[in-house]
C-alpha cells in the first residue's frame, strides 16, 4: 500500500534504477581493473623474464671477454693440422701437470701440445668432448727432437727436463737449440723445446739437461697438432 503511493513509487523506481547503474558501473570499473592488473602483470612477468635473459647473456660476455683478454700473448701458428684448444681445469690437484682441454676428437697416439710455437707437453687420451693433456713437467711426458744447427736426435723426457738416448759421438753443447723433430708423429718439426744447459756423459749415450722455453703451470690455451703419424700408417696397409 505505501508503496503502492505514487510518490513513493516513482521515487523508489529512480532509486533501484540508481542502484542498479551504480552497481553495473562498478562492475565495469572493476573489470577494467582487473584486465588492466592482468596486463600489467603479463607486461611486468615478460620484463623480468627479458632482464633475467640480458643479465645471463651479459655474464656470458664477460666471461667472453675475459678469455679473449689472456689471448693477447697467444700467437697465431700459420701451419696446417693445428687446432685451437681452451684449458677446462687441472685434472688432478694438488698435481698441476695434468689437465683437461676441450679436444674432442678421438685419437690413437700422443699428440703434440702448442703455445707459440713452443712445444708444451703432449695429449694423451680423449674422453668424447674433452681430451687429458700432459705438460712438459709431468713424468710421463716424451716426445723426439733435434738438437744444435746439425739436428741430432734424442728423446725428450719431461719432468727430468732430459734428453736421453743422444748418439755417443755426435757433438752438443750448453747453449744449443732443442726443437720438436716430428719423427714420432707427435708434433709438427720446428716446434721449439729449450736450450742445452748441461751435457752428461753415458757409456752408450749422451744425455743433456734443457732449459725450456715453455714451463707454464696456468696454462689457458694450446694448439693441439693433429697427428699425421695415423694417417700415414693407414696409407700404408
Amino acid at each position: 500500500m505505501f508503496f503502492q503511493i505514487p510518490v513513493v513509487k516513482k521515487y523508489t523506481l529512480e532509486s533501484a534504477n540508481s542502484l542498479k547503474n551504480s552497481f553495473s558501473s562498478f562492475i565495469t570499473s572493476w573489470k577494467v581493473i582487473y584486465e588492466e592488473y592482468i596486463d600489467q602483470k603479463d607486461t611486468l612477468q615478460k620484463v623480468l623474464e627479458e632482464n633475467k635473459f640480458l643479465k645471463d647473456e651479459i655474464q656470458k660476455f664477460a666471461v667472453r671477454y675475459a678469455t679473449c683478454k689472456d689471448l693477447k700473448y697467444f700467437r697465431y701458428i700459420n701451419f696446417p693440422n693445428l687446432v685451437f684448444t681452451q684449458v677446462i681445469s687441472y685434472a688432478k690437484l694438488p698435481d698441476f701437470t695434468e689437465v683437461y682441454i676441450n679436444y674432442d676428437k678421438p685419437f690413437k697416439t700422443p699428440r703434440g701440445l702448442v703455445y707459440n710455437n713452443m712445444a708444451a707437453g703432449i695429449v694423451v687420451k680423449n674422453y668424447s668432448n674433452y681430451s687429458l693433456a700432459l705438460l712438459n713437467s709431468n713424468e710421463k711426458t716424451s716426445y723426439t727432437v733435434y738438437i744444435g744447427k746439425d739436428k741430432i736426435p734424442g728423446i725428450f723426457y719431461g719432468k727430468i727436463n732430459t734428453i736421453k738416448y743422444i748418439p755417443k759421438f755426435k757433438p752438443i753443447k750448453v747453449g744449443d737449440l732443442v726443437i720438436t723433430s716430428g719423427l714420432d708423429g707427435v708434433f709438427y718439426k720446428g716446434a721449439k723445446v729449450g736450450v742445452v744447459t748441461e751435457v752428461i756423459e753415458k757409456k752408450l749415450y749422451q744425455e743433456a739437461k734443457v732449459k725450456l722455453f715453455y714451463n707454464d703451470l696456468n696454462p689457458e690455451f694450446f694448439y693441439v697438432v693433429q697427428t699425421p703419424l695415423e694417417k700415414i700408417q693407414k696409407s700404408k696397409k
